[in-house]
Order: structure tokens, then sequence, then C-alpha cells
């Protein structure tokens, strides 16, 4: 496999540029033409739906398993899917169960360190969603993992090299706006219909499978990587 995926490799635009970066990223480990990349999904609801829907159609990817804590939801994609899929609750299983070659994550943001770094230790290359990390150290440790396992690793923050933005960059740099001091970005929509708010700690819904708890991702933000991994009786050390 190649050490190194250029940058160009993995973005394009918006959600299809999504899609070729986990096209990209799985095809660097393909060794002839008619060989199909084994690919995973960790969290296959809004935007790992998103993604789901956009890879299937690459000839050179068979998804063979699909996660999420939520068995409705998981069901629901994977009658999309047109071949049939493994279906897991805890993504420690897929890791240990399935012959991958790549995984997706797209779970809630507090997570992605925690998979990202399991599944480099499982050999696998990975497509992790925005933000890469909840804390510094979180993400130290993610690269440190993906150096240490020589993983391909991708983030999706694709829209960095949207189209419409470098537009934007270069009629900004063009100084034809005069000296820009200050920018101010805003979010046009909402969670219908009371925004995000702090609802009470609940019961968790039907059709709940997983394991990792419910109800704990507000406290879990502010528990650092190390912590978090030994709960789950996993040691990752600190490299000096």
């Amino acid at each position: 496999m190649a050490s190194k995926v250029s940058r160009r490799r993995f973005v394009q635009t918006g959600t299809l540029a999504a899609a070729g970066a986990v096209s990209a990223l799985v095809s660097s480990r393909a060794v002839g033409a008619n060989e199909r990349i084994r690919l995973g999904f960790i969290g296959v609801a809004n935007r790992g739906g998103q993604l789901l829907e956009r890879t299937t159609p690459f000839g050179d990817v068979e998804v063979t398993a699909l996660c999420d804590v939520y068995r409705p939801t998981i069901e629901e994609w994977a009658a999309k899917v047109p071949n049939k899929v493994a279906l897991y609750g805890d993504y420690r299983k897929m890791l240990e169960t399935e012959k991958l070659d790549a995984v997706v994550i797209a779970t809630p943001d507090h997570w992605h360190a925690l998979q990202m770094i399991h599944a480099c230790e499982a050999g696998l290359d990975v497509y992790v969603e925005k933000p890469l990390s909840i804390t510094i150290y979180e993400g130290r440790r993610m690269v440190e993992a993906a150096r240490r396992t020589r993983r391909v690793v991708q983030v999706g923050i694709q829209r960095r090299s949207c189209e419409t933005l470098m537009k934007v960059r270069d009629f900004v740099q063009s100084g034809k706006i005069g000296p820009v001091v200050v920018g101010r970005c805003c979010r046009v929509s909402n969670m219908w219909p009371d925004g995000i708010g702090s609802p009470p700690d609940s019961e968790p819904p039907p059709g709940w499978t997983g394991t990792c708890g419910w109800g704990r991702g507000r406290t879990d933000r502010s528990i650092p990587l190390s912590l978090r991994i030994n709960s789950a009786g996993i040691r990752i050390s600190r490299r000096s």
C-alpha cells in the first residue's frame, strides 16, 4: 500500500466529495482491478447515512457491515445496500469479527477518537467525520495511532476544498473588499422544533441495542481520552 495519499485524491466538493474521499482511501488497498474493497460503517444515521448512500454506487467498494446502536436506523439503511450486510450494535464486535479493509466513522463527536484508534489498531484504514476529536489530547493520540499503525486516515473536512469556498478565499485574498479584520460564522438551520436544547436524561428509546450507555454523551465530552479508554478496558500509553 502506498505510504502517502495526496489530499486531492480525497476531496472534491460537498457530500459527493466525502464519498470520493472514502473511495480514494480504500482504493489504495486494491491489488488488482477486480478486487473489491470491503468497507464497514460505524454510525449510519444522519451523516453516516449520507456517506453510505454516496459510497454504494462505486463498483470497487463492497459495503459488508454496518454498526449503529439504534436498530430501526441500521435496518433502514441495510435495506438500501445492494448486497447483504452484517449488522452490529457494538463497533468492537464488528472490528473483531468482520474481514474489512477500511471503515467510515460517522458517530457522535465524542466517539471519534476511540473508534478511530481501535480501527487503526485492527489494521484498517479510516475515514472519520469532522471534527477529528473533542480535545487536543484526543487528537494527539489519534495522530500517534495512525503513524504507529501506518494506516491511511482521512478526516472529513472536505469543505476546505469546496470549489465555492475556494472562490471566496481567492476573492478575499485579491484585496477587492479591502483588508479583512473580522470574520463571523453562523448556522442557518437548527433542530426542529426547539433547537438542540438540554433535555433531561431519559431511558433508552425502543430499538436501542448499544452497549456504550445512554445519555452519557454530554458528560463524556469533558472526560480525557485516557479515562474513557480505561473505562472500556483499553489502555493507551502516552508516547514520550
